[in-house]
């Protein structure tokens, strides 16, 4: 049996509801937080986040027992997006709505390894509000996110990252991760992040979502869009994640990867800011000026 096609203006969110007037939200406003995280090129990073999040065991079981992801192709990466969007660029009533129900899918999410998984025995129990497991994918966002602007666009400062860090908390605790699990800096992020990478195994349950997140069914078909979908996900993904899903960042891919990177760094700051940015990114400064 066929597997469904995603329709490709599934990949163009759109705007929140205007909210409270002057509202700021939860997340600074028009800090480096939400400029990274409005622009559309942060959605090619989409893939290699949510591969890192399944990657581990604990995280993959409950995507492979309790998603529709066979059903409903790119269910997963849509859903998170309009979450994130939400919380980083709705008022605070929006983005504590967007919370909840996150948090509502989350509670029935819940069970046992069925068979041991790198260092997790069988019968390990998993819970998405476990909140080391929260931790881990709130980090593989921040830093997916990071990484993409940084070979796309260009590099931030060490003050800037620093801040971004920062200002990522806010998102971070309205996604139930406890205050006293969070890194104190971007450097100790970095630490706890790197920490967690020789943790992680993928099982054939998890391959098979991988491959049907990296052959998008996009309609209409957009050509080429599989090849470059990899090259870049391949590019993102750290060496080990890379291995586990045979995903090798060879020397074609490497090239698409420096021919892309050459046009979004020249060509991206051109475009209109209509293209450019997700449509959120307007509709809080609207609001901020409507306070």
């Amino acid at each position: 049996m066929s597997r469904p096609r995603m329709p490709l203006r599934a990949a163009f969110p759109p705007p929140l509801p205007p909210g409270r007037a002057g509202d700021p939200g939860v997340v600074e406003p028009d800090g480096p937080f939400q400029r990274l995280w409005g622009d559309r090129l942060a959605l090619m990073g989409g893939p290699a986040a949510i591969l890192l999040q399944i990657a581990h065991p604990l995280v993959g079981a409950g995507v492979v027992e309790h998603s529709d992801y066979r059903s409903r192709p790119g269910h997963r990466l849509l859903a998170t997006l309009d979450a994130t969007l939400a919380i980083t660029f709705g008022d605070r009533e929006q983005a504590a709505a967007a919370a909840a129900a996150v948090g509502g899918r989350h509670r029935r999410v819940r069970g046992t390894l069925p068979s041991a998984v790198g260092e997790f025995p069988a019968g390990t129990p998993y819970s998405a509000g476990d909140p080391d497991l929260a931790l881990w994918v709130y980090a593989t966002l921040v830093r997916t996110s990071l990484r993409v602007h940084e070979r796309y666009r260009a590099p931030l400062g060490a003050a800037e990252r620093e801040r971004y860090y920062r200002e990522s908390k806010a998102f971070a605790l309205t996604f139930r991760v406890p205050p006293g699990h969070l890194p104190g800096s971007w450097a100790q992020f970095c630490a706890y992040f790197d920490s967690v990478l020789p943790r992680l195994a993928v099982t054939p349950a998890v391959l098979d979502v991988a491959r049907d997140l990296l052959v998008p069914r996009l309609t209409p078909p957009v050509p080429g869009a599989g090849v470059l979908l990899r090259a870049v996900t391949a590019d993102l993904l750290p060496d080990a994640a890379r291995r586990s899903y045979s995903l090798p960042l060879t020397a074609a891919r490497r090239a698409q990867v420096a021919a892309l990177t050459a046009a979004t760094r020249r060509l991206w700051p051109r475009a209109p800011r209509a293209l450019r940015e997700v449509p959120h990114v307007r509709q809080c400064e609207e609001r901020l000026r409507a306070g």
